[in-house]
């Protein structure tokens, strides 16, 4: 099979179709592929194509930059390192000629990010897979069943790839048997660390508070914790006999998209429910390094406790709002570079919540698979809403956003049509939902558990309407409750997405 002709030259459709055979798992007749080096580029030039194509045809044509990154030149260049193995192994083999095989496969990899992206969600949708989740083992294979489905174009380039170099060994020594296990668990692993839609980006244009990253001079270094003391110490108490909402905001992440939520979120609330005196935020973002206190556990368990004491236990209710990125194993991202943060996990906000003596609380956790806070947190006197379950991804943290799919949907657009809490949930569910089937997503399914005991005070918050906190040291024409004039007329509240 592996003729080292130096003479004769296959055309590049001669290999395309060669490759087509390959997948088919049939064999390449002699003669049929050559090991010319110079078709490289033209694989590389093709495989852009392809992929950006896939791009448009699934994403659509955005005004934007195409450009080539690592998921190009980093498989190409694990494939020669698989080659130049298989040929150690075999040294009768052409390494050429397995590195421009090998290479070659990469060109179904759009055909495999099609069938990801289309027939996933559709196995996603089924009743079995889009029911809520249960708890446990149950749940876990639920939300990774259309993930399995999701992979197995990529298992399929895989096993073809090896079928093709395990038929052309002709060795008899104990190298023969290293193909067994090396060579599907190479091709898989450089196949699925490839996305195919990574070389269709687009390129917002910037916003004006965003910059490039964190410099820690004097002023960030001894400035922030003066920052939090200030902000704590502008935490006003509530009025006696006065039923009141404090509001708490943290963007655990330094993603603009972050920022830009908890900042609206922060105005709908001293909108809607007078928060303002009873509002602070916690921001993870290089812009706010000199304004707004950053996002941390300690900050975090300062701010909790400050707002406690504040609050009027029997009667005031805290809104408490996270969102950042979110991992598998039920982790809240708590990130900014060059800091090395502590992530938030679900036991841990549940302690910091109870030892602040906090009676009654709404929390809301934005990130991906967040429904994993729900078992810690959700009881009688603790509303918890969250983007996605405890197995599945919530979408649009990307920084060209002004606000998450979920922030989008609940406080973006439900909670200004009602003041319940609740409701606006079910609605944005609602809407979640249908926005993610027509972009073909797998449904992040939000959940909502606890509360029970809360539910007079809630009605009464949504039903009545707090007159403004008019001579407050907080309301003296700040926007932000760090001072900030981030959030102005063309702020991400009023900005079209």
């Amino acid at each position: 099979m592996f003729v080292t002709d130096a003479v004769t030259r296959s055309s590049l459709p001669a290999d395309l179709y060669q490759l087509g055979r390959v997948l088919l798992l049939r064999r390449i007749p002699p003669g049929g592929f050559s090991p010319d080096i110079g078709k490289l580029p033209w694989l590389l030039l093709l495989y852009c194509l392809f992929a950006i194509a896939l791009g448009i045809a699934l994403n659509g044509r955005a005004d934007g930059a195409v450009f080539i990154d690592g998921a190009v030149f980093v498989p190409f260049g694990a494939m020669a390192v698989i080659a130049g193995a298989l040929k150690w192994i075999d040294r009768r083999q052409d390494g050429g000629r397995i590195w421009l095989l090998l290479s070659l496969l990469l060109l179904a990899l759009p055909l495999a990010g099609f069938i990801g992206a289309k027939v996933w969600p559709v196995v996603a949708r089924l009743e079995i897979f889009s029911s809520s989740p249960d708890a446990g083992f149950v749940s876990w294979f639920k939300g990774m069943v259309p993930q399995f489905i999701a992979l197995l174009p990529h298992v399929w380039l895989a096993v073809a790839g090896t079928v093709f170099v395990a038929r052309g060994n002709h060795s008899d020594d104990w190298r023969r048997g290293l193909y067994v296990p090396l060579t599907p668990l190479a091709l898989l692993a450089v196949l699925t660390s490839v996305d195919p839609l990574a070389l269709w980006q687009i390129s917002a244009a910037p916003h004006p508070e965003d910059v490039e990253g964190l410099t820690v001079d004097e002023k960030v270094f001894y400035g922030q914790p003066r920052l939090l003391a200030e902000h704590l110490a502008g935490i006003e108490a509530g009025k006696a006999g006065v039923r009141e909402i404090f509001f708490l905001g943290v963007a655990g992440s330094e993603e603009g998209v972050f920022m830009r939520e908890v900042i609206t979120v922060e105005q709908l609330f001293k909108d809607r429910y007078a928060t303002t005196g009873h509002s602070m935020v916690l921001i993870n973002n290089p812009a706010m390094a000199r304004k707004v206190p950053f996002a941390s556990r300690e900050s975090l368990m300062q701010a909790l406790r400050r707002i406690g004491e504040r609050m009027n236990g029997g009667e005031d209710l805290l809104f408490l709002f996270l969102t950042s990125h979110g991992s598998a194993d039920h982790r809240f991202s708590i990130k900014l570079w060059p800091f090395e943060f502590a992530d938030l996990m679900p036991p841990v906000l549940r302690k910091l919540l109870d030892d602040a003596g906090i009676q009654h609380r709404v929390v809301v956790v934005s990130a991906c698979y967040s429904g994993g806070f729900v078992p810690d947190l959700a009881d009688a006197n603790t509303l918890v809403m969250t983007a996605s379950s405890a197995a599945r991804n919530s979408f649009g943290c990307g920084d060209a956003n002004e606000l998450t799919d979920f922030g989008r949907a609940y406080f973006g657009e439900a909670l200004k049509e009602t003041r319940s809490f609740s409701e606006a949930f079910e609605r944005a569910k609602v809407v979640i939902g249908e926005r993610e089937a027509a972009k073909g997503f797998l449904p992040s399914l939000p959940q909502i558990a606890g509360g029970e005991a809360l539910k007079d005070r809630l009605e009464w918050f949504a039903r009545e309407v707090p007159a403004p906190a008019v001579g407050t040291k907080a309301a003296e024409g700040k926007t932000l409750s760090s001072g900030s004039s981030v959030l102005r007329a063309g702020s991400p509240l009023n900005r079209r997405r």
